[in-house]
């Protein structure tokens, strides 16, 4: 029976892009553009510093003060405590990266893995401020709060996480490698991973145009209709969490936008699944967004009611600033993603 389903979908999809090749060219383009102008340059630097902080063994060093108080608060060892920092820091897919890194060397169970995927993911702060909170709200300011409810919110999560039971990570010589192969292997690690995320963004806006065609988007977007005009736009973020940036400024704005960002939607599920393919079981990770989406909403509504004016800033509305741009520098950016690929695989060949 899956199977016939499966394959009447896989026909329906094929007269689709063939009869809307038009509409299908469009939302194509515009996602590919929305990975140059949003994806690229607020995650890959970061995801790739992120990388290379864990391969080279410098975010021993490097978060140091901060690994040593968060391991007394959490009651378990620093380095475990440096990859939740990194995974909430470097974006979606870095935790998901490390983690299936460590499965992979033996040093992590598969179960324990599961578990701390429930708390080593976030959108990281180059993401929620440079993006979200200057296109929604046009304030850095509200970037950094919505950053610090998600962060809060998975802290929350490692904390239930850790107290209900001892996760092991086998210990390791400690030793740092600051070569050029690190530094490469590192670029080239946060490139695939910024690769998997772009061909994900490009197929679901492919998926979204199709819904938007049969007029699913309008049946669909009526069960938000308590959101009121950000209806449309809550809906399309649950699919694909970039659509964020279409929400308008309002009472109830920032604990949306804190919601969604941990929930992460369905697009960067899948970019998740990818990633970690059979490393990770990742059920115990997609009920813990519940949660965690509810607990960034709490202590975003909490911040803007605490801190002086920031209601006044959330109500203000937004003035949609213009994301990154400039022919010249997006062309750059995908040449630079295309050597790093390219040079990466020649070192794999190589060896």
């Amino acid at each position: 029976m899956k199977k016939i389903i499966f394959s009447v979908i896989s026909v329906l999809a094929a007269v689709f892009l063939l009869g809307f090749s038009g509409e299908v060219r469009e939302a194509v383009s515009k996602a590919i553009s929305d990975c140059l102008e949003i994806i690229v340059p607020s995650l890959f630097a970061f995801s790739a510093l992120s990388f290379y902080l864990q391969k080279s063994g410098l975010y021993k060093t490097a978060l140091k003060p901060f690994t040593f108080l968060l391991s007394k608060i959490l009651r378990t060892n620093e380095e475990l405590c440096g990859i939740f920092l990194l995974s909430n820091i470097g974006g979606y897919p870095v935790g998901a990266s490390l983690l299936s890194g460590l499965v992979r060397e033996n040093r992590l169970d598969r179960k324990d893995a599961a578990k701390l995927m429930c708390c080593c993911f976030g959108s990281g702060p180059s993401f929620i401020i440079g993006m979200v909170g200057k296109t929604v709200f046009n304030s850095a300011r509200a970037g950094a709060v919505l950053f610090l409810s998600c962060f809060l919110s998975s802290l929350v999560m490692a904390a239930v996480v850790f107290l209900r039971g001892r996760i092991e990570l086998k210990e390791t010589r400690s030793r740092y490698d600051l070569s050029a192969g690190c530094f490469i292997d590192s670029v080239s690690s946060a490139a695939r991973a910024m690769f998997a995320v772009c061909t994900m963004i490009v197929i679901f806006s492919v998926i979204m145009a199709a819904l938007g065609m049969i007029g699913a988007n309008r049946t669909l977007a009526e069960i938000f209709a308590p959101f009121g005009e950000n209806a449309g736009a809550v809906f399309s973020s649950l699919l694909e969490v970039t659509r964020i940036k279409d929400i308008s400024a309002g009472e109830y704005a920032m604990p949306i936008c804190a919601a969604l960002l941990s929930f992460g939607g369905v697009c960067v599920a899948l970019q998740t699944t990818a990633i970690v393919g059979k490393d990770i079981p990742l059920g115990r990770f997609l009920l813990s967004r519940i949660p965690a989406s509810a607990l960034s909403a709490v202590f975003s509504s909490a911040f803007v009611h605490v801190i002086p004016s920031m209601s006044e800033e959330v109500l203000a509305g937004n003035t949609q600033a213009a994301a990154f741009s400039g022919n010249a520098a997006l062309s750059a950016c995908l040449i630079a993603m295309c050597a790093i690929l390219l040079l990466g695989n020649s070192r794999d060949f190589s060896r």
